[in-house]
């Protein structure tokens, strides 16, 4: 049986999310983008994409590895990414993903005639709310508030859902299984 209470999900992503396999190391999200690790699912495009919607919905989710997480949980078949914790089947995650990031895209250039990455704070802050409201009629995909979601809560995930990101709410770090490194 699936067990998907809170406290088994909580700390199945704090699992996930501790690291990657990289040359037989562990290495964090964080370290991932350190490193400019290649993208196994998205395309440079959806990846900047992602990037800058998770940043302007959670400050420093570029920096905690956003892109590099849910690129590689996208390859997965056991995926830790919260679309699995709301039914979706793995299978159908990358098409999520990319259709969706590639309508986020879409929208930034109809918007601001520039790429997400190239936005100012307000204008990214200005694209965010646009996708949340879901008032797009040229959105392909899933529906544009779905992915929002979706896409804040791997923000949070990323960036919280570690010793540093609990010190940094200043709330204690309380993890059901603690990961076995330290991000």
């Amino acid at each position: 049986m699936n067990d998907l209470s809170r406290r088994n999900f909580i700390a199945s992503t704090s699992l996930g999310m501790a690291g990657m396999i990289v040359g037989g190391s562990l290495i964090s999200p964080r370290q991932a983008h350190a490193a400019s690790l290649p993208l196994k699912t998205l395309n440079k495009v959806q990846a900047r994409t992602l990037g800058a919607l998770a940043e302007a919905l959670v400050p420093g989710a570029l920096e905690a590895g956003i892109i590099q997480y849910v690129d590689k949980q996208l390859a997965e078949s056991n995926t830790l990414l919260i679309l699995k914790y709301l039914g979706l089947d793995a299978s159908a995650m990358p098409g999520f993903y990319r259709n969706s990031l590639d309508s986020a895209h879409s929208l930034c250039q109809s918007l601001f005639t520039k790429s997400p990455e190239s936005l100012t704070a307000d204008q990214a802050q200005d694209w965010a709310a646009n996708i949340a409201a879901g008032s797009d009629e040229k959105w392909q995909g899933p529906p544009a508030k779905f992915f929002f979601f979706v896409t804040r809560a791997d923000a949070c995930d990323v960036v919280f859902g570690t010793n540093a990101g609990s010190e940094a709410l200043n709330i204690p770090y309380m993890a059901h299984i603690a990961p076995t490194t330290t991000w």
